[in-house]
């Protein structure tokens, strides 16, 4: 008998979004074999997210890796931040102003509560969009002290 093709590997190619574009949600625009392929990122994508386009003979999957922030980390749908405080600062509370990554800001105020090392606070929907709802992951606020 007369034996089957394997069906042809994908040709995998890496592309990279900042957390702002997974934010929102973006379009990445890539040439290959002179045709232009467009990626419709969508608003809370995670890294290693994979599309394939599979009409050009060889399929060609794109996969999605996240570009380092400058001032958060995620973990999941929640997004980190790193607050560092003296221990001063610590004890007596003081007023927070954090920025978000559609441009707005978040205030909070650490008075009356007990701040340590380590410890964290979680302002609820202020995190990454989860992926088909309205929902978002929540802003997390770590506490380092010094001094």
């Amino acid at each position: 008998g007369r034996r089957r093709q394997a069906p042809a590997r994908p040709v995998e190619k890496k592309f990279h979004c900042t957390l702002e574009e997974l934010y929102t949600g973006c379009q990445k625009r890539f040439k290959i074999n002179n045709q232009i392929k467009t990626v419709n990122v969508k608003p809370g994508w995670k890294e290693g997210t994979k599309v394939t386009f599979e009409d050009s003979g060889t399929p060609i999957t794109f996969i999605l890796a996240e570009k380092p922030h400058a001032w958060f980390t995620r973990r999941d749908n929640d997004l980190h931040w790193t607050c560092t405080l003296t221990r001063q600062q610590a004890e007596k509370g003081v007023s927070l102003t954090v920025p978000t990554l559609d441009g707005s800001s978040v205030k909070l105020s650490t008075k009356g509560e007990r701040i340590y090392h380590g410890g964290c606070k979680a302002i609820a929907s202020h995190g990454m969009p989860i992926k088909g709802g309205p929902q978002k992951g929540n802003l997390v606020i770590e506490f380092k002290l010094t001094g």
